[in-house]
């Protein structure tokens, strides 16, 4: 069922990971609730976003470099000292009661555990009184259509269960598929880390990339590559770095071969998305520029959603010089480089 927030006041909602990847899950539930939520990538972020600005409520992550979630809650409530405190839900993907007494004691009024569960975000949202009930919106037959298309390709990923993931993302395809996007580029980046790190005497860091790992496959369905980053982050933890680096050839050639697979595919869903959209009327000059400029302030927010959806549109009614610029702000957004997106957008 999706949502809406109260009519009076839109709730403000800071989502805190230092995975991007994650940070979409939850926007994207988040949106399909009729809420927007600001992102910060640390808990340092945190503190410092809650400094400028009053939240309703903070979804935490719990481990993150630097300043772990539980810090972050303590800072948080001691920079909010005489101002509206926020309501802060903890998330981590162990939930035990280690984790629980932490979240607890520093003050959160709940966690949440990875991933999340569109029905228990529901849940939450709803005891903590920040969204009511609506109707769910139909899906389109051409957006259903394209979204059987989609689910046909990634069935051809071995070792990703493509209909948990949907089911994760409440069932929406196209969000599943911005989710795939980013993780394409999560995986990647935290496999070419491990890789350098491999053979080291200290290998202390390690244990975060798996950690980034497990938490991304949870989320998009790989469930099999979940479990083994877990027990190689466990191996991390506990200093069993003959047994992890033993372990860690065939780990990286199986996941390597994945992220290969996924990407592949993800190429493959998106061609196909624009061939089921490319039917829009031709913009014209001044409703171009006004897109532009909308789609100016999304980037300069850093609201992943709000500009990939953009995108969409806009590429559905141009060709051209402009087609091939948006394309190039859309592989600049995939990359996070918002400055980037920002100087071709100047062109235009």
């Amino acid at each position: 069922m999706e949502h809406s927030s109260h009519e009076k006041d839109m709730p403000s909602i800071l989502v805190v990971d230092d995975n991007p990847a994650n940070s979409l899950v939850l926007t994207s539930m988040l949106e399909h609730m009729g809420l927007t939520a600001d992102e910060a990538a640390s808990g340092r972020e945190a503190v410092n976003r809650v400094c400028e600005k009053e939240y309703d409520l903070i979804l935490m992550d719990y481990l993150m470099p630097e300043m772990d979630g539980i810090e972050a809650i303590e800072q948080i409530f001691f920079v909010s000292e005489g101002k509206k405190r926020p309501v802060i839900v903890g998330a981590s993907a162990t939930v035990d009661k280690k984790v629980l007494d932490a979240f607890q004691k520093a003050g959160a009024a709940g966690v949440l555990e990875k991933p999340v569960r569109m029905k228990k975000l529901e849940e939450l949202l709803e005891g903590l009184e920040i969204i009511s009930a609506v109707p769910l919106e139909e899906e389109t037959a051409e957006g259903e259509n394209a979204g059987k298309d989609m689910e046909s390709i990634l069935s051809s990923v071995k070792g990703l269960d493509y209909q948990k993931g949907i089911q994760l993302m409440a069932g929406n395809v196209g969000s599943y598929i911005k989710v795939l996007l980013v993780s394409v580029k999560n995986i990647s980046d935290n496999l070419q880390a491990i890789t350098l790190i491999r053979g080291n005497t200290h290998m202390e860091n390690v244990t975060l990339y798996f950690h980034s790992l497990k938490g991304i496959f949870l989320n998009i369905g790989a469930d099999i590559l979940a479990e083994q980053s877990r027990e190689l982050e466990q191996k991390a933890r506990e200093g069993q770095y003959d047994a992890l680096n033993q372990a860690l050839g065939d780990y990286l050639e199986t996941a390597q071969s994945f992220v290969k697979d996924l990407e592949a595919a993800c190429d493959a869903c998106q061609k196909t998305n624009d061939t089921s959209s490319h039917t829009g009327e031709k913009l014209s000059s001044s409703d171009f520029d006004r897109k532009c400029e909308e789609l100016r302030a999304h980037i300069e927010d850093f609201e992943y959603i709000e500009i990939t959806e953009l995108l969409e549109q806009m590429l559905s009614s141009v060709s051209g010089d402009q087609e091939e610029a948006l394309r190039k702000i859309d592989e600049a957004i995939q990359n996070f480089e918002y400055d980037r997106a920002l100087e071709i957008l100047d062109t235009l």
